[in-house]
């Protein structure tokens, strides 16, 4: 018995570490040679641990990948841009848009392609007042919650051509 539990434990921690080291040659090495591992740790919160696309439109691939911050745990992105040294992180320790500090809520991401989004605009009381189209020339990376199967409030990640926003979708 004893023997048997020992060995369903190895396989948990094993499969766990495979869940989390499950990210391309590229991305470990640019988590590398940025020094990231000081602060951040990839983990692997959701089924898709990342995603690539060019989302700043400079013909190369980039990529975003789930982590934490050591210190603290929070849950956030990180997002590298392929073929430089820059570097954004979403959460984790670094509010962005109405997402917060910490993406602990986020239940799902994805890649957004669509070239036409529709943000949701508030009130200075927080009442929603309608949405806004929005005309998108590059992808985003969709985050959000999902209440009862279906998902719901989040925002779009997006590069402006001079930054990333958030352009909130939902309630």
């Amino acid at each position: 018995m004893k023997t048997a539990c020992i060995t369903y434990f190895m396989i948990f921690i094993s499969n766990l570490v495979a869940g989390q080291s499950k990210l391309p040659k590229e991305f470990d090495s640019a988590f590398k040679r940025l020094n990231l591992s000081v602060k951040y740790q990839p983990v692997a919160f959701l089924k898709t641990s990342y995603l690539q696309s060019d989302f700043n439109k400079d013909g190369i691939k980039d990529m975003a990948a789930l982590i934490i911050k050591k210190t603290t745990k929070k849950r956030g992105v990180l997002l590298i841009h392929g073929g430089s040294n820059q570097y954004f992180v979403f959460g984790a320790g670094n509010k962005f848009g109405s997402g917060s500090d910490d993406f602990k809520w986020m239940r799902g991401w994805s890649l957004f392609k669509d070239k036409t989004a529709y943000e949701t605009t508030f009130s200075k009381d927080g009442d929603i007042l309608g949405s806004k189209k929005i005309q998108l020339v590059r992808p985003a990376i969709y985050v959000h919650d999902v209440e009862d199967g279906s998902q719901t409030a989040g925002g779009l990640i997006y590069w402006n051509g001079k930054k990333y926003i958030w352009i909130h979708q939902g309630e």
